[in-house]
């Protein structure tokens, strides 16, 4: 092995130990958040692509969709976020 993939190895075990060693309230928000906005976001995408291919196009809802979209990118990164901040209140809280 080189360098590298020791380096990426050793990474990926470090945010796998984080991962396991989180607190109940975030392991479920990032349990119960992900699917919940990756529906939103493959909703958004299928939307999208049957108003680009149907005949009658509409900008207003090209904007809804992509919207709906971004908004679900948004949702997963603020649960994420929020979830690893929690976990950091609650481990600081027990010691």
């Amino acid at each position: 092995m080189s360098s590298n993939e020791k380096n990426k190895t050793t990474k990926m075990n470090i945010l796998n130990s984080a991962l396991c060693n989180m607190a109940d309230l975030p392991k479920k928000m990032i349990k119960y958040a992900t699917p919940a906005a990756f529906c939103l976001i493959v909703l958004g995408t299928v939307l999208f692509v049957v108003n680009r291919t149907s005949d009658n196009y509409s900008s207003v809802f090209d904007f809804a969709w992509t919207t709906l979209i971004t908004n679900g990118f948004f949702v997963l990164a603020e649960f994420i976020i929020a979830s690893f901040v929690i976990d950091i209140l609650v481990k600081k809280k027990s010691q």
